[in-house]
């Protein structure tokens, strides 16, 4: 049986989102429209920021690659998969990382204090360069440990559609089920 897991924000979710963004810019622009009424003495240079932000989070929301949803990694028997950048017309491909590879499956605190899933995963220093070169960057400015032992850790914050304690238990069921 090949059980298969995402770790995704849906395609739900990202229009839920970019609907905020098109509120929030709505809000934005309005504050620009109405600046004299109730701004007084402030520097006009605030009104013309107000119109900037409008303009990039309705540029943001309209933009129709993020009404899509997302996929961060999937699971199945023979491992954990990422999908990796290609352009929207190619059918994606995945870096597969073979459970008997995959370390420690858990919730903790992430950078700033924010909960996320971690994953150790046993790959050449060839790999993180080639398929996670942005995470290991990000890592580092985020003072997040990448390195365990012999394991390259890549996170993930809560995603907000997915309970985090039911990914990592179905992540941690799946690998039990293939090791």
């Amino acid at each position: 049986m090949n059980r298969v897991f995402k770790y995704e924000t849906p395609a739900w979710g990202a229009k839920l989102i970019c609907l905020i963004y098109v509120l929030v810019s709505g809000a934005l622009f309005l504050t620009y429209a109405t600046y004299e009424s109730w701004a007084d003495n402030s520097p006009r240079g605030f009104k013309y920021a107000f119109l900037i932000l409008g303009l990039v989070f309705l540029v943001v929301s309209l933009k129709p690659t993020n009404w899509k949803g997302w996929v961060y990694f999937t699971a199945d028997d023979n491992g954990i998969h990422f999908p990796l950048a290609s352009s929207s017309n190619e059918e994606p491909t995945f870096f597969d990382v073979k459970w008997e590879n995959v370390g420690n499956i858990k919730r903790e605190k992430l950078y700033g204090g924010v909960y996320g899933i971690s994953i150790e995963l046993k790959i050449s220093q060839l790999e993180v360069d080639a398929y996670f070169s942005n995470v290991a960057s990000t890592n580092k400015i985020l003072g997040f440990n990448q390195m365990r032992d012999d394991y390259f850790v890549i996170a993930y914050a809560n995603n907000a559609f997915q309970k985090l304690p039911e990914v990592v238990n179905q992540l941690i069921k799946i690998k039990d089920a293939n090791i």
